[in-house]
């Protein structure tokens, strides 16, 4: 029985932390105060297509990217927690022997996340902010670090896990609200809101490690020409090492896309975590 309870603690501690998806999501599981949780990674994508700052989706394209990026989330009060996400990104688009390449900071994003109800599972609401930290690219080649507009987005998040097996669970829907602000004077087309989804399902392995699967997508409310809609879906490992730190490995690829690239990524990065 102490094994048991010992058993299940760990893994409730775990469930609290989150593994991180690629979008920098995290789950229904709200931060109590002075809780925190760090992490400092890097990701890698590839595809064979490039999307241009104007929303345009051009084939027959080599394009790479790597990106840096500090996630936070911190409990400020009750049930409350607010969490940020901050990217360096560096990529690159060739066709054939010519290539155009960029640098810089990406699109942050900045959520307060609340859970307001008692219930027997895990509840909690966030509104998302998305804020472009760069202007109008050097030319229209040069890869796009984002479509260069603030967006909005209301997240509903529920979760759970099982008592019987080392099992939880999580699954997020938001809508997502596309702006027409920009950073100066850029021109930008006008994207369709959209419907945001989430769901992540982990396993703990013999209290060492959690693997975890991972699926999200963006669809948008209208069929235009430029705004985008995908379907991700991979794996990922957390493996704490401590009671501080954690490292985590985690990839995806893209089965599904509308005015998006099919690309795939791998990405890995160290966490810390404490009150």
């Amino acid at each position: 029985m102490k094994s048991l309870l010992t058993r299940l603690a760990f893994f409730t501690s775990l469930l609290a932390l989150t593994v991180l998806p690629a979008d920098a999501d995290a789950g229904p599981w709200t931060k109590s105060t002075g809780e925190y949780y760090v992490k400092v990674g890097q990701s890698f994508y590839r595809a064979t297509e490039f999307r241009t700052a104007g929303g345009v989706l051009l084939s027959g394209r080599d394009y790479v990217s790597s990106t840096s990026y500090v996630y936070g989330e911190v409990g400020v009060w009750r049930r409350l927690h607010l969490q940020a996400y901050v990217p360096l990104m560096y990529s690159r688009v060739s066709v054939g022997p010519l290539s155009e390449s960029d640098f810089g900071p990406g699109d942050a994003l900045v959520s307060v996340q609340h859970s307001p109800l008692e219930l027997p599972f895990p509840t909690s609401l966030r509104l998302e902010a998305r804020v472009p930290l760069y202007g109008e690219p050097a030319t229209p080649q040069t890869p796009a670090r984002g479509d260069g507009q603030f967006d909005f987005a209301l997240w509903l998040s529920a979760g759970g896990g099982l008592t019987s097996i080392p099992l939880y669970f999580y699954v997020d829907l938001g809508y997502q609200h596309r702006t027409s602000l920009t950073v100066g004077n850029r021109v930008v087309p006008e994207f369709s809101d959209g419907l945001l989804t989430l769901a992540q399902v982990g396993y703990n392995v013999a209290d060492t490690f959690i693997v975890a699967l991972t699926t999200s997508g963006v669809m948008p409310f209208t069929d235009d020409a430029v705004s985008e809609g995908y379907l991700t879906v991979g794996p990922s490992v957390f493996w704490p090492v401590t009671d501080l730190l954690a490292l985590e490995v985690d990839g995806y690829l893209t089965p599904y896309a509308r005015n998006s690239a099919h690309g795939w990524a791998l990405g890995f990065g160290v966490s810390f975590r404490g009150e």
